[in-house]
Formats: C-alpha cells, structure tokens, sequence
C-alpha cells in the first residue's frame, strides 16, 4: 500500500535569508553566466542536493546560533497550529546538524509566512573545510501527538574557512555581478583544501592541488616560452574550470602568472588572503621541478633564467611576505645550488633575503639573487569572468 500523501507540504527552505550577513548563508552563483535563484531549496524544484546549495563560514558562525527559514502549507488550506522539527537522515552525519522543533502557525489558506529555525548541533568548526550533503528529514506533530513525516530535504553545503576574499566579492549580490562566489569553483576548492581549519591550511592544501594537475590537466608551457594562457588581463575562470572538467579550455600549458592567479583565486575562495605577484628581472635560477615535469632543470630544456617569476604571495608581497608557489618545486636540501636535490613545493615559504636559506635562495641562483627582488607594484587581483 502506498504511503499516505503528508497534510503539511514543506514548500522552501532559505539558507541566505539575510544577504548581508555574514552567519547565514553566503551569497553564491554558480558560474559566471549563471546565478542561484533564493530560496535555495523549493518544493518540486529542489531533487538534487547540488539543486540546493549553501556556504558557511566556519570562522563567522564559530559560537553564533545558526539559523535557516522554512515555509509550509497545509494541502486543505485548513488555519491552525503545529509543531515542526527536522533530523538528520544519518545520525551525527550532517554539517549542519538538526532542525530544532517550534511551533508554527497556518495562515488564511493554509500558508504560514517564513518561520526561522535555530540549527542544533553545528558540526562546521569540528569538520573543516569541505562540502558535504546534508539531509533532513522534516515532521510535524498537533497538539502534542505523534510525529508525522513531512518530506525529506536534501542540500550541498559548502564550509569555507572565511568569508571569500577578492577578487571574490559578496556584494552587491546583483545578477550582473559576476565575482560573487562561484559553486563551480567551490567544487574544486572545497575538495583540494578537505579539512583544514585555518587559512594557511586551506591555502597549502590547495597549493599542493594546482601542483599536481601536472602532468595530466596542465603543464608548464616551454613550447611557447613561458607563455600566459589563462590569466592574461583578467582569470578566464570559466576556461580554466573547463580544463579541471576535461575540456580543452585554455590548453594543455600553463606558466607562473597562470598558477599564481589560480592558487590564490581558489584560495580566496575560501577565505584565504592571497595576492598575485611578481619579482625580478632577469635571474639565474637553481635547478627546479616545474610544474607537469619530473626532470630537475632550469624550468626547460636550454634555459637559464627566468624574466620574471609570479607567484601567490601574502601581505604586501615583499621580502618578509610568504609565498605559495603552484608552478614549481625548488631544491629543499642542504644547499638550494647542487645535490642532493630533495623536492619541496613552496608553501608558506618566507621570501627572504640572499643568505637566508628561504625562497628566494632556493630558486634563484647564488648569481641570480641580487636580481630576484619582489616587485610590490606588480601586487594584483585578476578580475575572474
């Protein structure tokens, strides 16, 4: 016998019910060309967790009642009052943890206005970053009798470390708007970073991901001498998602400004405070693994020196700043300059002065340091389409 149509209808749930705050849900779209309409999750609509998306920060909820918004309707369109709940369809599984019950009222035909929800049990600071399915499976009860089930809702929730940084913008969460935070990127982002909990965490986790999409996705473009392919003037984000899916994108190649844009753009993301930025000119370089290659070289066959080099870099990109580099090891031995070679991607690396033993003396040669100097002018955010 099938199961008896529920009386209640639950008609949509609202994860961003206040689009400036930072303790709800973030404002989101999934692309560059394509938005998410609000309330998130909606009755015939919503069957797919990715239907449904929400992101968090773990740093702006961190001791604040949670709260979500629901709406209901009574099928006969009958006044009244019940009492409404939602737990979790696997026990201690969800992010988000349960719905605490609270009593709601029908209006004239059977609609009851937005009700706010307190969420108990947050698990967001405790998991990290990531992105996980929640699903709540909703009841409701009247005058104090048997819970009755309503439906189950299922939603793909994002935990960030922070609010995103720019060049990802929050406001104004417009549909011209095309730099407000992308699901498309979280996808990757969210994934690559798993776990951590704080930003320097999240930012080499995601350092050591762009690194190895060599060789399979990227590779470091020696044919074309080091060309720009994706972050030209702005970040083609959405040719380079392209290539993460295995499309063609950009291309196969990729260089320094391409990794630097990518790692801190996907940092950022999550809440990480990374630039792009540049130093120079016209170094020597110690040998190096660039990115997609596994043979110890100046970057490529004939080469000596790099021009420039780009990396994602923190502060004011200058020599007491950090970098996190994605297009490249360096020699992490004793001595930067001859074997034994010991790979080391930099990450959270101190750029660091001739001598130091940092950075800069593990990429550039004992000739080539003078000349490796940051180049705080060059400090940029690419604008991302």
């Amino acid at each position: 016998m099938p199961d008896a149509i529920p009386e209640v209808v639950l008609e949509v749930v609202a994860f961003n019910w206040d689009t400036t705050s930072s303790t709800d849900g973030l404002n989101l779209r999934r692309n560059a060309t394509t938005g998410i309409v609000l309330p998130e999750w909606r009755e015939g609509f919503s069957t797919r967790p990715e239907d449904s998306p929400a992101a968090y920060s773990i740093t702006d909820t961190a001791g604040v009642q949670v709260s979500i918004q629901a709406r209901f309707r009574h099928r006969d369109g009958q006044p009244g009052t019940i009492e409404v709940r939602a737990h979790e369809e696997q026990a201690g599984g969800n992010v988000l943890g349960r719905v605490r019950a609270r009593t709601v009222t029908f209006g004239a035909g059977g609609q009851t206005p937005m009700e706010p929800f307190e969420l108990e049990d947050v698990k967001l600071s405790h998991w990290g970053v990531g992105v996980r399915t929640v699903a709540w499976r909703w009841e409701y009860r009247a005058g104090g009798g048997d819970w009755k089930s309503i439906a189950t809702s299922r939603h793909l929730i994002y935990s960030l470390v922070s609010v995103p940084k720019p060049a990802w913008q929050q406001q104004p969460f417009a549909p011209g708007n095309v730099e407000v935070l992308w699901t498309e990127v979280l996808n990757y982002a969210c994934e690559w970073a798993r776990g951590a909990h704080d930003e320097g965490e999240a930012a080499r986790l995601v350092t050591e991901a762009v690194y190895r999409l060599g060789p399979a996705a990227v590779t470091y473009d020696c044919v074309g001498g080091g060309a720009t392919h994706y972050a030209n003037f702005g970040f083609d984000c959405t040719a380079f998602l392209e290539r993460l899916g295995g499309g063609v994108g950009n291309g196969y190649y990729v260089n320094c400004t391409d990794c630097a844009t990518i790692t801190s753009t996907f940092a950022n993301a999550l809440g990480c405070d990374l630039w792009q930025s540049k130093m120079g000119w016209n170094f020597e370089l110690n040998d190096i693994l660039g990115i997609g290659s596994t043979t110890w070289q100046q970057c490529c066959p004939g080469w000596t020196s790099f021009s420039y080099h780009e990396v994602a870099f923190s502060g004011a990109c200058g020599v007491a700043d950090h970098v996190w580099d994605a297009c490249l090891q360096v020699n992490g031995g004793p001595d930067p300059t001859t074997a034994p070679r010991v790979a080391l991607l930099p990450t959270d690396m101190l750029f660091g002065n001739p001598g130091a033993m940092m950075y800069r003396d593990r990429l550039a040669s004992v000739a080539g340091r003078p000349n490796c100097n940051p180049q705080p002018a060059t400090r940029v955010r690419r604008v991302i389409s």
